[in-house]
C-alpha cells in the first residue's frame, strides 16, 4: 500500500500520472507551477502559505487531459471542431476528478481541493468572455484560475514543440501587453512586467529545449 504522507506529494503524484508519457508536460505543469508561485508572491503579494497552495493547485490544472486521447493532444496540424470541442472538456473531467479525490481525502485540506478544482474548470476562461467552459468574465473567474491562465499561456508561448518554435520573450510580452483586458486580466499583466527583470531570471533558469531569448 502506498501511503500519502502530504499534499505535496499526492499532488505531484496526480500531475506525475495524468502527465505520463507526454514530451515535456511533465515539465511544463511543473513551470506553470513555478510561475503561479511567483506571481503569487512578487505580483499579488500573498502570503508563503497561500503561494504554495496557488503552487500546487496549477500543477494540476491539467489532470482532465489524461481522458482525452493522445492522438489528439500530440495531432501536428490544427484540430477539427469536434476534436477542439472534445480537448475543451478537460477542464470539466479535471474538475470532476478533483471533486472525486477530495471526497476520497476528506481528511486532508478541503480548501485545497477547492481552489485546485477553480483552476482546472476556469484556466481557460478569458477576461473578455469569450473563453471556455462557462464563458466566464472579468471577476467572475476565480483569481488562481486567472494567475493559471496567464502563465500557462506564458509557458506554451516559450515552449518549442515538433511543429513550431518557442517565442523570444519580446514575442510573448508583446502579445500579453496586447491581450491585457482581453485575454488576461491587465493588472496581473501590468504587475508582472512590473517585476520583469525577476521573473526573466527565473524563466532563464527552467529547462526548455532550447534557449530562451530576449
Amino acid at each position: 500500500m502506498i501511503i500519502v504522507h502530504s499534499l505535496t506529494s499526492l499532488f505531484e503524484s496526480i500531475a506525475f500520472v495524468a502527465e505520463y508519457g507526454e514530451p515535456d508536460a511533465d515539465r511544463h505543469v511543473k513551470r506553470v507551477a513555478t510561475y503561479a508561485r511567483f506571481v503569487g508572491e512578487h505580483v499579488l503579494r500573498w502570503s508563503a502559505s497561500a503561494c504554495e497552495r496557488l503552487a500546487l493547485a496549477a500543477l494540476v490544472h491539467d489532470v482532465g487531459k489524461v481522458v482525452i486521447p493522445r492522438e489528439i493532444l500530440r495531432k501536428p496540424g490544427p484540430l477539427t471542431p469536434a476534436e477542439r470541442q472534445y480537448v475543451q472538456c478537460h477542464t470539466v473531467y479535471g474538475r470532476d476528478m478533483l471533486v472525486e479525490l477530495a471526497r476520497r481525502y476528506s481528511g486532508l485540506d478541503g480548501g485545497l481541493f477547492e481552489l485546485a478544482q477553480q483552476v482546472a474548470l476556469y484556466h481557460h476562461e478569458r477576461w473578455d468572455g469569450d473563453g471556455y467552459p462557462e464563458g466566464l468574465c472579468r471577476e467572475e473567474i476565480p483569481l488562481a484560475a486567472r494567475v493559471v491562465h496567464l502563465v500557462d499561456v506564458i509557458d506554451a508561448r516559450l515552449s518549442p514543440r515538433p511543429y513550431k518554435l518557442g517565442q523570444s520573450w519580446h514575442q510573448v510580452k508583446q502579445a500579453l501587453v496586447e491581450g491585457m483586458f482581453l485575454d488576461y486580466d491587465g493588472m496581473l499583466v501590468t504587475g508582472l512586467l512590473e517585476v520583469e527583470s525577476a521573473f526573466l531570471e527565473l524563466v532563464q533558469a527552467q529547462t526548455y529545449g532550447q534557449l530562451v531569448t530576449i
